[in-house]
């Protein structure tokens, strides 16, 4: 267990004496302050020392470069996954990433975001040509401040998805120092010996694309996301000709997403679900508040084509809402009437009529919009009796019951809540379900098949479905797998390399010790200990111990017999060690803890602070 100490003056001590409340207060800083382990500065190389552990010097790969005709792949995340895809093509003339994502916690250690360990790429760093974006999503462009803080390489991506990342780069002062070089679809670009074709699809993000990669091995197809929607509302269906004119050419190998497998049939169209929300809009007698995922620009062009029709106007609450529409007008993905938008400061005022609210908080985020209005603390609204409330979204596994509690809440107040559960028309996904998952494969035709994106039972069954439709050569992998291909080579695993996640909050790496000790304070609380001592050690007053998040009968004599504990112990150290105070802070720490795991069967975080007279 890691301790922390707080010396106070002499000066100080004898003039205001020594208040444990004081102590708290200031050992709780410094434990509610993450470790910042990673670099602050762009462009800076930190040394190794203070470097997140997980990350720092990069041994030189064991694997030798692959032959000429030789295409090895390592994913760093989203296989064995649904999130952070990140995925290494490399040849013997450099190294291609394809998008660089994140994903979110499931627990709550004050974690914002993981991304991958870039330990394989960082140590390859002299052969890596650049970075290739499918799309904007977070889970594939998330990770890219973290990564473009050590390694300096182009960005090629869809004009949508650079425009999001350059607000990101701009939340790590690395917007300047980053070439963005915005792709168009259909046009080949050549990256180190890599050609790369971007192909349109579509997905619940406008701009959506996917990757005929023209490798040492042959033609790799990258789906990325997609989708087989015949009737996008902005009018771009996935290319299924260009699919179909690469599979008759010839398709080494498809590496196609896996994240609906388990679904039948096809994801639906995104025009029905427009349909759905324009009725919603028009028949509400009152307030109107639409829950959608925010970067789902499709569903905001039918929500904006819904209020013109309804003669609303639109606020939108929620950063992430407001961060895509700007996004999305500024590449002229969202031609919304200038009118249109009321700033959030006068909703209130607004005749609720008039008004619909796009709100971000679908799957019940801390503090987002949707979550406060449940629990009535907005500071700029409050919903009423007979608003209506549109959950346009499906619950993400995992996050189920707190969407459930948000939903309760949205009900006490009297609101009409309608969710994907009780009509099914407001909702459809961006991900191919298995029929279209299928035709995929029929369109390519591929020699080899790797499914991507899901956890190892999506990856699996999605292999199942590859060899039913006749592949010949299908393999499923997972992060870290080495996977080679060549021309004549079968597809097939050779290796590992070093792969995990790297936990972030407020754009700074946590190292695991930080993790730990967050977690140790969730199971066990913490106990604090104050120490006051004279220049010989001695005690100059009794210790106190004050316990916070520890369960027990603490009133009962816990607390104060750790505090005897530790009297006695320092009063029975050598006098050596209490001239020393790393000596006489341990001294007091193991002391306390073992006094309390003897009285509560439980052994709390204890941190000593040390007042030297």
């Amino acid at each position: 267990m890691a301790t922390l100490s707080l010396q106070v003056s002499k000066g100080t001590a004898s003039r205001c004496g020594l208040r444990l409340e004081e102590v708290v207060l200031s050992l709780s800083d410094q434990l509610s302050k993450p470790r910042a382990v990673g670099p602050r500065r762009p462009g800076w190389q930190p040394p190794s020392p203070n470097v997140h552990p997980e990350q720092s010097a990069p041994a030189p790969s064991q694997l030798p470069l692959p032959p000429p005709s030789t295409l090895r792949l390592v994913p760093l995340g989203g296989l064995g996954e649904v999130g952070m895809n990140c995925l290494a093509l490399q040849q013997a003339d450099g190294l291609l990433l394809i998008d660089c994502g994140v994903t979110f916690p499931s627990t709550d250690l004050g974690v914002d975001v993981y991304h991958p360990r870039f330990d394989h790429v960082l140590a390859l760093r002299d052969q890596v040509r650049g970075i290739v974006l499918t799309h904007g999503h977070e889970d594939h462009i998330g990770g890219l401040p973290f990564l473009l803080r050590h390694l300096d390489v182009p960005v090629w991506g869809p004009p949508h998805a650079l425009e999001l990342v350059r607000y990101r780069l701009a939340e790590h002062a690395l917007e300047d120092k980053v070439r963005l070089l915005p792709t168009q679809v259909g046009r080949e670009v050549a990256i180190g010996g890599f050609v790369v074709e971007p192909l349109r699809v579509t997905h619940s993000i406008v701009d959506a694309t996917a990757l005929a990669i023209h490798t040492a091995a042959g033609l790799v197809v990258h789906t990325g996301d997609f989708k087989l929607d015949p009737t996008p509302l902005d009018g771009e269906p996935t290319d299924e000709a260009r699919f179909r004119a690469l599979g008759d050419a010839g398709v080494r190998l498809l590496l196609s997403d896996s994240t609906n497998v388990d679904s039948p049939g096809e994801a639906g169209s995104e025009r029905a679900v427009a349909h759905a929300l324009a009725e919603l809009v028009e028949t509400a007698p009152a307030r109107v508040v639409v829950g959608v995922f925010a970067s789902n620009v499709q569903r905001l062009l039918a929500l904006g084509q819904a209020a013109i029709r309804a003669r609303r106007k639109i606020c939108l609450l929620g950063r992430s809402v407001q961060t895509h529409v700007r996004a999305a007008q500024t590449v002229g993905r969202l031609p919304w009437p200038s009118d249109l938008l009321v700033p959030p400061e006068v909703a209130s005022s607004m005749p609720r009529e008039r008004l619909l609210v796009i709100a971000s908080g679908t799957q019940a985020e801390r503090a987002s919009t949707l979550t406060r209005f449940a629990s009535g603390t907005h500071p700029l609204l409050r919903l009423e009796e007979g608003d209506r409330v549109v959950l346009s979204s499906r619950v993400i596994p995992g996050n189920d019951r707190p969407v459930v509690d948000m939903m309760a809440g949205l009900l006490r107040l009297g609101v009409e809540l309608v969710t994907w559960s009780t009509d099914r028309r407001v909702h459809a996904s961006g991900h191919a379900h298995r029929t279209e998952q299928a035709r995929m494969i029929d369109l390519t035709q591929p020699r080899g098949f790797l499914p991507v994106h899901g956890a190892l039972h999506h990856l699996t069954r999605h292999a199942e479905l590859a060899r039913e439709r006749g592949v010949a050569e299908v393999l499923v992998a997972e992060n870290g797998h080495v996977v080679e291909i060549g021309k004549t080579q079968p597809l097939g695993r050779s290796g590992r390399a070093v792969t995990g996640r790297v936990a972030t909050a407020g754009g700074e790496e946590l190292g695991e010790e930080v993790l730990r000790e967050r977690a140790n304070l969730g199971r066990s609380g913490v106990a604090f200990v104050s120490l006051v001592v004279d220049v010989h050690g001695a005690l100059a007053a009794p210790p106190q111990v004050l316990a916070r998040g520890v369960t027990g009968e603490l009133e009962g004599g816990a607390l104060r017999a750790a505090a005897r504990a530790v009297a006695q112990a320092v009063n029975d150290c050598e006098p050596r060690a209490r001239r020393r105070d790393n000596d006489i802070i341990e001294i007091a720490r193991l002391a306390a803890r073992r006094t309390l795991e003897a009285k509560l069967g439980r052994r709390p975080l204890v941190t000593v602070a040390l007042t030297r007279l």
